[in-house]
């Protein structure tokens, strides 16, 4: 296994890539390039061979961590980035595709700096299937797909025609179909918030949980009933007792035991919900979207009786996918679908993909208070249910404002 320049990975004849799928990645790397376009030397495709260290099926990029042996010897860590799991769907390509252990071959664009690494062109997997990530690659590409893209901010400016308004240069950019129809095979439904969609006769909620909502943090109970925490603790698997363990040593050491949100990682479900900061909700028929001042964090739960997306296709994050459904005075909200990725419950204890909770949201004190009703269950990591309940309290005058978590800074504060 190793590194080949200027070549495809396989003949170009084992390659079926539709016309129809190559605008589709032509829109992707538009995605993929969104921060990163200048990294990556677009004028050069090398071919990498190796072993899958790490896979990640994730928006807006996914990322793939490869092993490869260079021309000495040497095991070398290649780092690849590629667009984002929507647009690798439409392929058929899904986060069941790669395993860690895989040995696979990847063509991409080589960084700039030199360094191992690239832009993702196209991929050979294990089991010989090819899926392209690039207009720029395969034989059945038309001839505007095949033009290579350049890159916009190395461009010279060429000025508009004399006397061009702005109502002209919108009329020439204009999509040729208004208002877009996105082409997203992971979602069945329509979009929650598209006019039509909204104007069904849905069903009357029993609340409207619309408002800028703080959490009470019980300070006085916080020994009983945990001021963040969930308390009592369940009993704990093998897995769970250790990494529990653990996080008692260290904090009993005054020493900080792997906190995610310290270096920016989404606080994830429940702790959205059950953390400090406060928590903005615009409720509709067809959804419910929260804003978080924790790290800036969104969180949906769809209320239109969506099927859950397959699991292969589904993009694994820490706040999961809710979806609700009104019974009675109570929203019953179910979410599964969780990254194992340094997501936790709270302090020392970790949670991954095997996670699932039911939450029982009813509203009291005339609509100013929230009693959500915690039920979480994980056997990787604790034995049976988990309960607890939470309030938050519905506060006027207050508007949630950016709370940006950037590392640098964090590594400034004592403690870290």
């Amino acid at each position: 296994m190793g590194v080949n320049g200027g070549s495809k990975m396989v003949s170009k004849s084992k390659i079926i890539i539709s016309i129809v799928a190559l605008f589709t990645f032509s829109a992707s790397m538009q995605a993929v390039a969104h921060h990163s376009a200048v990294a990556f030397d677009k004028e050069q495709s090398i071919t990498v061979s190796g072993e899958v260290t790490r896979y990640v099926w994730r928006n807006p990029h996914m990322a793939i961590n490869m092993e490869v042996t260079d021309a000495s010897g040497e095991k070398v860590l290649w780092k690849i980035e590629g667009p984002g799991t929507t647009v690798l769907s439409r392929q058929g390509f899904n986060r069941s595709s790669i395993d860690n252990g895989d040995n696979i071959t990847v063509v991409l664009n080589p960084l700039r700096s030199g360094k191992p690494g690239g832009l993702l062109q196209a991929i050979t997997l294990a089991d010989g299937t090819v899926h392209a990530a690039s207009e720029d690659y395969g034989e059945t590409a038309t001839p505007a797909a095949t033009v290579r893209r350049t890159i916009p901010s190395l461009l010279d400016y060429i000025p508009p025609p004399d006397g061009e308004t702005w109502q002209e240069r919108e009329e020439k950019t204009r999509p040729a179909q208004l208002p877009i129809l996105a082409n997203n095979p992971r979602q069945t439904s329509p979009g929650a918030l598209d006019p039509e969609y909204l104007s069904k006769d849905w069903p009357e909620p029993s609340f409207d949980l619309t408002g800028t909502w703080a959490f009470r943090g019980e300070q006085d109970w916080g020994q009983n009933y945990g001021v963040y925490e969930f308390k009592p603790h369940p009993q704990w698997t093998e897995k769970g007792q250790k990494i529990y363990d653990e996080y008692q040593s260290y904090a009993r050491a005054g020493r900080r035991y792997d906190e995610p949100t310290a270096k920016c990682y989404p606080a994830g479900m429940p702790r959205l919900m059950t953390r400090y900061g406060s928590l903005m909700m615009l409720q509709y028929p067809t959804a419910i979207f929260m804003v978080s001042r924790l790290n800036n964090e969104y969180r949906a739960i769809w209320l239109d009786n969506r099927e859950r997306e397959p699991e292969a296709s589904r993009d694994w994050n820490w706040n999961g996918e809710s979806i609700g459904r009104w019974e009675d005075d109570t929203l019953v909200v179910e979410t599964t679908g969780f990254t194992d990725e340094n997501h936790l419950i709270q302090q020392g204890v970790f949670t991954g993909d095997q996670l699932t909770i039911v939450e029982r949201i009813q509203v009291i004190n005339n609509g100013n208070t929230m009693v959500s009703e915690y039920v979480m269950t994980d056997p990787e990591h604790w034995v049976g249910e988990w309960r607890h309940v939470k309030f938050r309290d519905r506060i006027l005058n207050a508007d949630i404002r950016e709370a940006s978590c950037l590392p640098a800074d964090n590594e400034l504060l004592p403690g870290m």
